[in-house]
Formats: C-alpha cells, structure tokens, sequence
C-alpha cells in the first residue's frame, strides 16, 4: 500500500511520464505519459473523482498555483485527497491545507476536505524541506504570499463557477 501511494504521487507529479504498477499480476495503476494532468488524475483517483474537478491557475507575488479542485460535492471524510506539490514534489503543508480548506469553509460542511491536486511553484530558496527527516513538511520563507496565491486562486474559481444549475420554473404550453 505505501509504495503504491508513492507511485500515485510520482504519477501525479509527472504526468508527461507513462508509469503503470502492477501488483500480484493485476495492473493497478497506468497513465499515459501524454503531459495532460487531467488524464493522469483520472487513471490515479478515477473516472468519478476525475470529473468533479475544476481547473485552476493563477500567478501572484512570484507563487504560482495551477492545477485542479474538487467541487464542493466532491469533499471527503479525510486529507487523504488533498495532493500538494511544491516545485513539482509531493509534500505536506500546512499552509497549503489552511489555504484550500479556508477557500471551501463557506460551500462544505466543516467535518468534510476539499480535494484537489495542486501545484505551487516558489522560489526554491524559499522552501525549508528540513523541517521532517522524510522531508515531505515543508516551511515557507514568506508563508503569507503562499496562503494568499493558494486562497485567492481557490476562492476566485468557487465564486465565479456557476455551481448550482439554474432552474426556470414556467407555465408549460397545452399541447394540442
């Protein structure tokens, strides 16, 4: 189970690379290496997961945040799928998770995460990886421009996403 959660983090982080995992001779996992992030969340989370997500791209203060979003109907229970990479490597932030969780704190229920493959592009001076031995915690030089890209790129794709369908309600025409 841990190596095949790292390969889905390899997998994620690098979907210009085909990479398929076989485990007792069942193929559990394989991407198609074409660049296409989208694709890769599919083969790695699924068909379902895959199509409640929402693109996301912004760049502010030399943080750049792009990649996907879960809609608010596609929370779930644990942190489990919430993937944040910083410079291309799968890591743990908590600043990343109080960004994306403050962004969503209005359109899900408080016992339920957001989800989401995101990417944070930074200065890699900026990044203190020393902060656990596996170094998968990261620390930020500037922690407050981070919250801010991550919060305001979620936030702006929330509100401007029509994500409650329109309904009219009219008279329906007698057929004759």
């Amino acid at each position: 189970a841990a190596v095949a959660a790292s390969v889905e983090k390899i997998a994620l982080s690098h979907p210009e690379i085909a990479i398929r995992l076989i485990t007792d001779g069942n193929i559990r996992l394989d991407t198609a290496g074409d660049g296409k992030l989208e694709n890769t969340i599919y083969s790695v989370l699924g068909r379902d997961f895959a199509r409640r997500m929402l693109p996301v791209k912004c760049r502010s203060e030399g943080v750049e945040v792009h990649g996907f979003i879960g809609t608010p109907d596609n929370v779930k229970p644990t942190r489990n799928f919430q993937n944040f990479f910083i410079n291309n490597r799968y890591v743990k932030s908590r600043t990343a998770m109080a960004a994306l969780e403050q962004a969503f704190s209005s359109y899900i229920a408080p016992e339920r995460f957001p989800a989401c493959v995101l990417f944070i592009d930074v200065n890699p001076a900026a990044v203190d990886v020393n902060v656990h031995p596996a170094k998968r915690e990261v620390r930020f030089a500037r922690e407050t421009e981070v919250y801010t890209a991550i919060y305001e790129t979620v936030r702006k794709v929330l509100t401007h996403r029509e994500l409650i369908p329109q309904v009219s309600v009219g008279k329906d025409e007698p057929t004759s």
